[in-house]
This record gives structure tokens, sequence and C-alpha cells, in this order.
């Protein structure tokens, strides 16, 4: 990540708010903390923190996509949350203690926007929007991640395929994920051949096709037909939550 570049420039002012957390700011609260923003790149496998580390940044994705791990004392990961765009990553630096996660992996090269704890905390003293939001948010992240451990305990490995799908979808707006089965049976915590047979699943529904290392989505409104309650019980609030920030804004 030794590639970045800070500025206040118009252009970097749109990037930056192609986060939607950042874009739900006041104008001027986001002109605020515009200089404390620095832009970095992201690339897929980078680990931005594990729980053992103090936290220093704070990250704001605008075209990475990053995944929340839990690890279990034998070794086992599983995705409890994923955040991109719609979302940041290090919640403990504003939340003291708060271990809700092992690790924060890139699963999708892109860019982020990082500002340092101490920023952070110079903002919230003012307690503004900004740290509303961020609450706001880990609010939300913390209703994701119990969702997380209900879907992984009752739903089948196909229902968790299309919800990780969708809120990829969601996340970083394209239809083709360039992701293998492995990955997958990774970050669901499952084997690679359950993984397999979910796919072939999809794609006898004509929900995605699917090569080598890719997967693209066919039926995004099937597959919210096909999705467990999960999905939709995390996007609602989700939903209800950034739209009362930029509601206020347009009043």
């Amino acid at each position: 990540m030794d590639g970045y570049a800070t500025t206040t420039s118009t252009k970097t002012q749109h990037d930056a708010q192609q986060n939607l957390l950042l874009s739900a700011l006041p104008e001027s609260e986001f002109q605020s903390i515009l200089s404390a923003l620095e832009l970095v790149d992201l690339e897929v496998g980078d680990v931005l923190w594990e729980s053992e580390e103090m936290r220093r940044y704070i990250y704001f994705p605008t075209t990475a996509l990053v995944c929340l791990l839990y690890e279990s004392d034998e070794g086992v990961s599983v995705e409890v949350g994923i955040a991109g765009r719609q979302g940041l990553l290090g919640v403990a630096t504003f939340m003291s203690e708060a271990r809700m996660v092992k690790r924060a992996v890139v699963q999708v090269a892109g860019q982020a926007y990082r500002m340092k704890a101490k920023a952070v905390q110079a903002e919230f003293s003012q307690c503004g929007d900004f740290q509303d939001i961020c609450m706001a948010y880990t609010q939300m992240l913390i209703a994701q991640i119990s969702q997380s451990a209900i879907c992984n305990q009752l739903h089948s490995v196909e229902q968790r395929f299309c919800r990780y799908l969708l809120i990829n979808h969601d996340h970083h707006q394209s239809e083709i994920f360039l992701m293998t089965h492995d990955q997958i049976s990774n970050i669901l915590g499952v084997r690679r051949e359950s993984v397999s047979i979910a796919a072939s699943a999809l794609r006898d529904q004509a929900l995605i096709e699917y090569a080598r290392g890719k997967i693209t989505l066919l039926d995004r409104k099937a597959m919210e037909r096909a999705v467990c309650e999960c999905y939709g019980v995390v996007k609602e609030q989700y939903d209800r939550i950034l739209n009362k920030y930029l509601a206020s804004h347009e009043t």
C-alpha cells in the first residue's frame, strides 16, 4: 500500500464521495475532513488489520471491497461482513476495545480513503454528523455480523452463496466477480465441493454463469427471490440508516 495521493481538488472530492457514508455528510463537515483523507491503493490479499493490532486508521472504500473474517482457534475462517463503498473499516479505532472480527482482508482490488485515528477522534470531539454516521454504521455492522452468524448456522450453502453475491453486487456495482471456488469456500467456511454444487445449482436456474475464476450475475431479481431473509434484513437496516442522513440534507 505504498501508492497513494492526497489532494483537495474537485476530482478528489468527487472520488471520496463515491463512498456513500462520506457522501451522506453535510458539505461543511465533508470539507472539514477532506484534508485528512488519504487515498490508498489496495491489492487483493492485503490485510488492513488484525485483532491484535492497534487501529491507526479508518478506511472508507470507494472501489475496493474488503472481507471481514472471524477465525477459530483451529484456523477455520468464515466471512462475517463485507465493507465496500457503502461502509468503513476500523470501527475499533473509535470504539475502544471493540473486537468484532479478527481480520480485514482485501477481496477486490481498488482504492479507499483512510483517515488517521487522531483525526477521527478530533472530528468526534465536535459531536457532529460525522460521529453520528460512523456510530450508526457501527450499529449496522453489528447487525450484519449477528445476521451472518445466524445465516452460517441455519441456511444452505446455496442461499449463503446468493447472499454473498448480492452483497458483492451492492458494494461493487458489477455483475462480474473475479473469484475462484477456493476463495469462496474459504470465505463461507465450507468445502470447495459444496461451493461447486451450489454454483452448479445457481447456473441451472439461470441465475449465474461461471468459468474458471469468473462468475457473472445474470438475474438479480431471481436471485433476490432465492436468497434467505438474512440479506434483506441487513439491507433494510442499512438503507434506513443511510436514507435518514440523505433526507436530512434535502430539508
